[in-house]
């Protein structure tokens, strides 16, 4: 091979690798220890164990995250515990461009809304790390292709977003939920959403002793998040600086917990145990 050749074939090679597409995997209850490769396509949905009538939640990893990082399964069990669902992951091992995930994530949802008739308040979108403000960015992406915004976003642990072009915000969904478990390490302090939740003042989560534990703290969180027997109590707090048992005000609302009415927006401090099961609601309820 000529060497002209050569330098072609490597920079030919070098850009499909640079704008590779995300792929998708497809977790259901009825294949739930063998999930699906999915592609973004009618027919392909079509001939897979997706079911219309059941709620869609889709839950973007970390950057490059794919199958073997630990919040694709930690998503779609804490949520199939609970419910009948479509859980689609996020593939991101191929992918480092930003604005092709997010059109390719959020034509994804424009698809099962327009030719499944999955409505808007059906589809759950969750971000982990990176992973929010993608999240952030295919909600928005969603709200310009279709005129409505999704109804909710979860958000665990997002990182500074400082490499990314779109940083989550509250505008881009009807509601946003931030849980912050290592602020000034993996995480940030910074608000970003309607609400948001700093477990154990939000840094450091209790048995851990490296960031990354922290950090991965939130979405082991999520299964009691979404449990009808959630018992993370919350306090509503001034600011972070003042994030504490004492220096907020406590109230019924849990971490996480669907109500009727969206919770009152601001920052909420909760304390919980190092292990499952996590919540500790109880524990302050003379502060009630």
């Amino acid at each position: 091979m000529q060497t002209g050749e050569l330098i072609a074939l490597i920079l030919t090679l070098t850009i499909a690798v640079v704008t590779g597409e995300p792929g998708f995997l497809l977790h259901t209850r009825r294949i739930q220890d063998n999930p699906q490769q999915i592609e973004p396509e009618v027919e392909a949905l079509v001939r897979s164990s997706f079911y219309a009538a059941d709620p869609v939640v889709l839950s973007i990893p970390r950057w490059q995250g794919n199958s073997s990082s630990p919040e694709i399964p930690a998503v779609a069990s804490a949520r199939l515990q609970q419910q009948d669902s479509n859980v689609i992951s996020v593939d991101l091992s191929e992918a480092n461009n930003e604005t092709e995930i997010v059109d390719s994530v959020a034509n994804l949802v424009i698809l099962l809304n327009k030719n499944f008739d999955v409505p808007l308040d059906r589809i759950v979108i969750v971000g982990f790390a990176e992973g929010a403000h993608l999240a952030g960015g295919v909600a928005a992406q969603v709200q310009r292709e279709l005129g409505q915004q999704i109804p909710h976003l979860t958000v665990l642990d997002p990182s500074s977003g400082e490499e990314l072009e779109h940083k989550l915000s509250k505008s881009d969904a009807e509601f946003v939920e931030v849980v912050h478990t290592n602020a000034e390490g993996a995480g940030t302090w910074k608000q970003l959403g309607h609400v948001d939740y700093y477990p154990n003042g939000g840094q450091t989560q209790p048995g851990c002793s490296t960031d990354s534990c922290s950090h991965e703290r939130s979405f082991q969180l999520l299964a009691e998040m979404w449990s009808p027997e959630n018992d993370f109590v919350s306090a509503l707090c001034g600011s972070v600086e003042t994030l504490g048992a004492s220096s907020c005000r406590w109230s019924s609302h849990k971490m996480g917990q669907k109500e009727e009415e969206q919770p009152a927006s601001g920052i909420y401090f909760l304390e919980t145990t190092q292990s499952s099961p996590f919540a500790r609601g109880a524990y302050y309820i003379s502060f009630l």
